[in-house]
């Protein structure tokens, strides 16, 4: 799903229904002991954007390298530079201005180059919206394109300077995806899993092109899940690709209402592939569909441990502590979202409940 829904049915009687009917909600049971595969996360997205704002070049500079020279030396250190340039993944236009001034002072940066694509990057899917390519208007596609083209520049520079960049090469990758075009993602599939066929980075996204909602089908994945675990020792993360397709399938049924199955589905996903993020989040989705808050909740703070800071996952964890009556909570994840996207009547409406609800807690 990921798409939002539940902030949509998000409404003021929240103000007046959040009490005893909630809080005498069952607690979920406590989750499996957490398996992590990934060294620590060291990237903090506020810290980033605020070397930024400070134009603290030279020093950005030396943080991607250390970032890239990890990754290089442990591929399981990738996230944590993922983590890094998704600080880049805003529809504030002062980003993109400093950004700018970052590669003017520092013309070979190849985190300057890769950053300005992930800004471009997450702009144009933005625009496009979560919708399915029939629901999504032409002047979506058109304005979202134009964002692919500026961050195909920079991102193609980026990798020009740094040929073993995962990133580069995911962010291309999707944006092939997202133009359909099949032409360019094979290419480009064929020179990254040569020059780095252990990233999962450029893994999760090769899967994602084998989803059927993007013109492939489970036999493929299932084929590219098994080939990658040869893979596996040198990055763990690998592991998680084999539970992609039940995800798929779990996010399918949550979307199409059959909650009840999509939980079970994605139960299997975390049984088979581990502790991806990802699966708590959609099957966190399906929990809070049916109701059951408590258990969303806690799959989505296993997300935000998994791969944190994440504005998407956050304002939906926002809506469900709303739900259980938790308002100080709501307001901290809200002034954390409000740094990348501009609130919304949805967020604007849930942050003047929790403002209202913090005081009549006093």
């Amino acid at each position: 799903m990921k798409e939002c829904v539940i902030l949509a049915a998000f409404c003021m009687a929240l103000a007046t229904t959040v009490g005893s009917s909630l809080r005498a909600q069952t607690l979920a049971p406590n989750l499996a002991p957490l398996v992590r595969l990934a060294p620590p996360f060291t990237a903090n997205k506020l810290s980033i954007l605020a070397s930024l704002r400070q134009k603290n070049f030279t020093g950005l500079d030396s943080e991607f390298d250390q970032y890239q020279q990890a990754f290089e030396k442990t591929p399981a250190a990738e996230l944590n530079e993922k983590l890094a340039f998704d600080s880049f993944a805003t529809d504030d236009p002062s980003v993109g201005d400093l950004i700018e001034e970052w590669i003017i002072a520092r013309p070979n940066s190849f985190a300057a180059h890769m950053a300005m694509g992930s800004y471009f990057s997450w702009r144009g899917w933005h625009t496009r919206g979560p919708a399915f390519a029939d629901d999504t208007q032409a002047a979506q596609f058109e304005k979202m394109n134009k964002f692919f083209a500026q961050s195909d520049t920079e991102t193609r520079l980026a990798l020009k300077i740094k040929p073993r960049l995962s990133i580069a090469y995911a962010v291309l990758l999707g944006e092939a995806r997202g133009e359909s075009n099949h032409a360019i993602h094979q290419s480009l599939e064929g020179d990254a899993l040569r020059e780095l066929p252990a990233s999962f980075v450029i893994r999760e996204e090769v899967m994602k092109s084998r989803y059927p909602r993007w013109g492939g089908d489970h036999e493929t994945m299932a084929d590219f899940a098994q080939q990658s675990q040869a893979f596996v020792k040198e990055n763990p993360l690998l592991h998680w690709l084999l539970g992609f397709i039940d995800a798929d399938e779990g996010e399918t049924q949550g979307i199409s209402g059959q909650l009840d199955q999509s939980i079970v589905t994605l139960t299997r996903a975390i049984q088979k592939g581990g502790d991806y993020s990802g699966f708590y989040f959609i099957r966190g989705e399906s929990y809070v569909h049916s109701s059951s808050f408590e258990k969303g909740l806690e799959d989505f703070n296993r997300a935000n441990e998994l791969f944190p800071q994440d504005p998407e996952l956050l304002i939906l964890r926002a809506d469900v502590l709303a739900r259980l009556g938790r308002p100080k909570e709501v307001l901290a994840d809200l002034q954390f979202v409000n740094v990348f996207e501009a609130p919304n009547a949805d967020s604007n409406q849930l942050h003047d409940w929790a403002v209202k609800a913090s005081r009549e807690q006093h």
